[in-house]
Parts: structure tokens; C-alpha cells; sequence
């Protein structure tokens, strides 16, 4: 099955920094920075406004995240662009989370 057979998988949201970002490194020695963004906003919904409200776990990889660990901290305003991806904790329990392909500062 080719990477696109089902479509596009594309997330963009903005928002702050909730927790203070955390660096791992996998078996192979790439950098993964862990962070997590809460968005709030004002939405329209079939006519009506709508209060909006979703934290979402994030992990960027590779050797451009070290810099952004630098320089993220609690309550950073930033733009996150990528692609969502199930991941199971221990106990098997499932949530998505959004793979950074790109970070930008607001």
C-alpha cells in the first residue's frame, strides 16, 4: 500500500506549551522532543459560536528539534504542522498523537 492510498493525514494547531518539553533519543540515537499543546479558541459551528478546547501530545525527530529545546518553554505560543499517528501506552490504552514536521514561534 502506497504512503497516500487512503488520503491526506495533515494537522495544524496552534496553541501554548503545557508541560516543559522533554528530549529522548531512540535505540538508533535519534532525537525525539516531546511536547504538549493546548489550544483554545472560538469556533463556528451550523451557525452558532463554539467554545473549542483539545490538548494534543506532540513529538518531533531528528537532529532540527534539539534547537526548539532550547528555546520552548511553559506557555510558548507555537504553530505545530504534521501528521496524526496512534500510539498505545503500556496498559494497551490508545491516543493520537501529532508527529511535528514543522514548528514555528507566534
Amino acid at each position: 500500500m502506497s504512503g497516500n492510498a487512503l488520503g491526506t493525514n495533515q494537522l495544524i494547531i496552534a496553541g501554548t506549551l503545557t508541560k516543559t518539553p522533554r528530549v529522548s533519543r531512540s535505540p538508533a540515537g535519534v532525537p525525539h522532543l516531546h511536547i504538549t499543546v493546548e489550544h483554545r479558541s472560538l469556533q463556528t459551528e451550523a451557525g452558532l459560536p463554539r467554545q473549542c478546547y483539545a490538548r494534543i501530545q506532540v513529538i518531533a525527530s531528528g537532529i532540527w528539534t534539539q534547537a526548539w529545546s532550547e528555546i520552548l518553554t511553559v506557555g510558548s505560543a507555537i504553530t505545530v504542522t504534521g501528521f496524526i499517528q496512534r500510539h498505545e501506552d503500556k496498559n494497551g490504552m490508545g491516543k493520537l498523537v501529532l508527529h511535528a514536521q514543522k514548528i514555528e514561534q507566534v
